[in-house]
């Protein structure tokens, strides 16, 4: 039976007001009517939905799967494994790497540049079509490459979007031993020209109508540099998606902002250092205020500004600049609960082709490393829930200088929490408000 047909809309929206988030988010899926009125009355609240944070997948460049550093949990659990997937062609399960993310879902793709939209909390997933801009020959355009972004908001639609957005490939010049004449020699007119173009052809992918569209953003403002300047950088850089706009991080450190509701798109200049200093590398994110810069300068010392989009303008807000205070005596072996899923190390051992290469090897000494301290912790109550915010015990701290350095993997999505990495040897959460690590 149809309630939708059966019952009035306002005793509908009354019942359904009664309903969980998770209940009224798998509502939202059933039926557009459900779907109507819930968007039309707001059922589905922000501050109603789950703020806390499951675990961080963590792509390492040296092995062949993503990574998902979680706390355990005793009822259903993420798995980081994606062996759900369509599996790597002469493989048992799926190899690829994350390209992007966003209030839950991830994108991923395979070593054979297929993509995929993945909920690994529900393990539903959806393949996307081949992306328009790769011609029926297979060329890729030497000039620029593709970045995929994801967007998706729960609380606006249960759809999502992806935009690849191109950027300049870098060239190598006459005198590099890697130089290819085909493919690096230079245009000079498309080297002088702005980037980037007053108007921004994409083609964007909707799940709703399941193809990719082309859509024009307009440039709202003066461009950011020239595609010859654009040529000299090479890291991959993030997006994050807030308040209906896409924030893409840029080379050369502006951010582009599309916005989705008018089809523009502006130029939003990075902090300026001047007095604090030049950063090495700047990182964007979302948090509780919006969107964030971050960067670590002089090993240690940590810089935060907020996007303060007031009045119609764009300015960044310094919020913090310090030295990270002292934190878990680099030398003592912690753990608390939250832990590697050893997926890589896992994968290896079911192959039985790779039991004694020095991979498995590798993997083999830090699993019994980190086997061996979980047995010498289990008393230890050092641990951190992104719920209640504990702080470490003072005598668990002492002073980080000299103990190696500091590297951003995120910020936390409702508080001001940014993850860090020690020397690549332990994971971090530091609230650079209250300046505590947690």
């Amino acid at each position: 039976m149809d309630l939708t047909q059966v019952l009035p809309e306002e005793l509908l929206a009354d019942v359904l007001r009664r309903v969980a988030p998770r209940g009224l988010a798998a509502c939202r899926c059933a039926c557009k009517a459900l779907l109507g009125i819930i968007n039309a009355r707001r059922l589905l609240r922000t501050d109603l939905l789950p703020h806390s944070v499951a675990g961080i997948f963590i792509n390492f460049h040296s092995e062949g799967l993503p990574e998902f550093f979680a706390r355990p949990s005793t009822g259903p659990t993420i798995s980081g494994r994606f062996d759900y997937l369509p599996p790597h062609i002469g493989d048992s399960q799926y190899r690829g790497k994350i390209e992007d993310h966003c209030n839950g879902l991830l994108l991923l793709e395979d070593y054979f540049e297929n993509y995929y939209v993945v909920n690994p909390a529900t393990r539903q997933w959806n393949s996307l079509p081949p992306h328009p801009s790769m011609s029926k020959s297979g060329e890729i355009d030497a000039d620029f490459t593709y970045q995929e972004y994801l967007i998706f908001d729960p609380t606006v639609s249960p759809h999502y979007q992806v935009l690849p957005i191109s950027n300049p490939t870098g060239k190598w010049k006459p005198e590099d031993f890697g130089y290819n004449r085909a493919l690096d020699e230079l245009d000079t007119v498309m080297e002088e020209s702005e980037w980037p173009p007053s108007v921004c052809a994409l083609h964007v992918f909707s799940s709703s109508s399941g193809r990719w569209e082309e859509r024009s953003f307009i440039r709202d403002g003066k461009a950011a540099d020239t595609i010859a300047d654009m040529r000299r950088h090479f890291d991959k850089h993030y997006a994050v998606y807030c308040r209906g706009a896409l924030y893409m991080h840029c080379i050369t450190d502006f951010i582009m902002r599309f916005s989705l509701s008018n089809d523009k798109c502006q130029v939003i200049k990075p902090p300026i250092h001047g007095e604090l200093g030049e950063c090495p590398k700047l990182h964007l994110g979302q948090s509780e205020k919006g969107v964030y810069l971050a960067s670590i300068c002089e090993m240690s010392r940590l810089l935060v500004w907020v996007l303060d989009e007031s009045c119609g303008q764009t300015n960044w807000v310094l919020k913090h600049n310090s030295c990270i205070p002292p934190i878990l005596d680099y030398d003592r072996p912690i753990l608390g609960p939250w832990v590697l899923q050893d997926i890589n190390y896992e994968y290896l051992k079911e192959r039985k082709d790779h039991t004694d290469t020095e991979d498995m090897k590798y993997l083999k000494e830090k699993k019994l490393q980190l086997n061996s301290s979980k047995e010498e912790l289990v008393e230890e109550k050092i641990e951190w829930d992104s719920q209640n915010d504990n702080i470490l015990h003072k005598e668990d701290v002492v002073d980080a200088h000299g103990n190696g350095y500091f590297d951003i993997l995120g910020f936390h999505p409702y508080k001001e929490i940014v993850f860090l990495d020690v020397s690549m040897y332990r994971g971090l959460a530091y609230h650079f408000t209250t300046r505590t690590g947690l």
